[in-house]
């Protein structure tokens, strides 16, 4: 896979000239607050990768661009035209620990359903943007905001392995029976260069979804700048997600006895 050069810095287009006041302004557009991303005082506000005119989401606030992905998947749980909220990192599980209880399981949103000001249904929204791999981006960072260069040595590979099977199948596999269970629907928001790279996931009518992909291209425009394009939907089932994205395939046992008769050919066998 070629190495991507940085994309968006603060929401800005890396291929466009930009005044050292606006490469350095700490700003997120899409939260429209302070970037906190690596710390609040020295941000490292890197938002995508790209080789041009397709982005790679590194940061998952990228997601939150004119807040479409609430309007989208509220849609898709609730219908048109319905009053709704979206509640921020909610934990949905309690463990025993000691004498307390503690709860674990953050889901990153809630998307409430409400009526007169309550609660009336609800459904899950995770987002999950693509590590990469290699060394500290840092210098590549700090020299693109003192110079507006972007260094060769800037370029890094998306790690799409420990992005899916690595990092989001336990947080779904955490989450998910949990609605499942409840019957209520889950979202997954997730770039289109990332959906491409996950195992094939057998699809599913909308009414018998339990776990639905939003799956948005950042595309380049002609004139400079990255926007979301309307998603990609996806509709599967909880077992199809969790056969796709579980990590290896545990061969046939006819096919481990072959093995293992090969195997120990070698090895001195012993009496119990």
């Amino acid at each position: 896979m070629v190495p991507l050069q940085i994309g968006e810095v603060f929401g800005h287009d890396t291929a466009v000239p930009a005044s050292a006041s606006k490469r350095k302004s700490g700003h997120c557009p899409f939260r429209n607050s302070p970037c906190t991303k690596g710390g609040i005082s020295n941000p490292l506000g890197i938002c995508s990768y790209s080789e041009g005119s397709l982005a790679t989401v590194v940061c998952p606030v990228r997601f939150h661009e004119d807040h479409r992905i609430f309007h989208d998947a509220a849609r898709i749980a609730f219908g048109n035209g319905k009053e709704c909220v979206a509640v921020p990192e909610v934990r949905v599980l309690e463990v025993t620990n000691g004498p307390k209880k503690k709860k674990i399981g953050k889901v990153d949103f809630l998307l409430v359903h409400i009526e007169d000001r309550k609660a009336i249904d609800f459904a899950a929204l995770e987002i999950q943007a693509v590590y990469i791999s290699g060394k500290t981006i840092r210098p590549a960072f700090d020299h693109y905001l003192n110079s507006g260069e972007l260094l060769e040595s800037g370029r890094r590979r998306t790690d799409f392995r420990s992005s899916g099977p690595k990092r989001l199948m336990p947080q779904l596999s955490l989450k998910v029976p949990i609605f499942r269970r409840w019957g209520k629907r889950f979202f997954v928001v997730v770039d289109s260069t990332f959906f491409a790279e996950l195992p094939s996931i057998k699809g599913q009518s909308e009414g018998n979804s339990e776990v639905t992909w939003l799956s948005y291209a950042i595309e380049r425009q002609k004139n400079g700048g990255y926007k979301m394009q309307p998603p990609v939907v996806t509709h599967t089932l909880w077992d199809d997600v969790e056969h796709a994205l579980r990590e290896g395939e545990a061969p046939e046992k006819s096919a481990m006895l072959q093995f293992l008769t090969a195997k120990i050919r070698s090895q001195q066998p012993f009496t119990t």
